[in-house]
């Protein structure tokens, strides 16, 4: 790893297009440890055909060779590949429970909901089905929100300001939803869905019934 780490510093200061002086004080700083240690990191690096090096009286010129930069090259691919990586669908499981009735509230609001016409292409019911999470399901919850979802932008009425809404495409059951997240939501453990049709109607669903969500991102 701390070879890694050495590869990198060089590759940082230019040394993966040009030789780069370093002194070993330099070199020590960089990678935080002692001198003896870094000059045998080297010694490995130049023997594997990684990093050509020319000493000098004052330091050392060091620079990639094009196996030690194409060494670089393949770490940054396969963790570009573990960092971009998402699955398709993500699964919460929990139980339905009762709102205040300000999911119906906001539906009604003319500016949300052309929003959601356009970006769900469905009309939905005035009214979400409210969703408490289960266990690792709030771990989930705290992934989706790194995502960004479809953003439904907030407004302000003369009566009072709106925030924004994410919505992610959703399913439960058989019927096509969309899971919302209020930006000023402070109720973590809870998820909102949208539908067509009253949720709670068309699956015949009581509050305590578990339930599980289907959410795609």
């Amino acid at each position: 790893m701390r070879t890694l780490r050495l590869l990198l510093e060089i590759a940082k200061a230019g040394g993966h297009m040009a030789p780069v002086k370093f002194t070993a004080q330099q070199l020590a700083r960089l990678t935080g440890s002692p001198q003896s240690t870094v000059a045998r990191w080297l010694a490995v690096l130049e023997r594997e055909g990684l990093v050509k090096r020319k000493p000098g009286q004052r330091g050392q010129q060091l620079r990639l060779t094009s196996k030690g930069l194409a060494a670089l090259r393949s770490i940054h691919t396969e963790l570009e590949a573990v960092f971009n990586k998402r699955p398709r669908t993500i699964e919460f499981v929990g139980e339905v429970v009762s709102g205040l009735g300000e999911g119906g509230y906001y539906l009604r609001q003319p500016m949300y909901l052309d929003q959601f016409k356009r970006q769900l292409g469905f009309t939905p019911y005035p009214g979400t089905l409210n969703v408490r999470l289960n266990g690792s399901s709030l771990e989930v919850r705290e992934f989706l929100e790194q995502l960004p979802g479809k953003v439904i932008k907030g407004f302000t009425t003369p009566e009072r300001t709106f925030g924004d809404v994410r919505c992610f495409p959703a399913r439960i059951g058989k019927i096509e939803a969309a899971l919302v997240l209020p930006a000023r939501s402070s109720h973590k453990e809870v998820v909102e869905l949208i539908a067509r049709e009253k949720l709670r109607d068309v699956l015949h669903l009581k509050d305590g019934d578990r339930v599980k969500l289907e959410v795609m991102v």
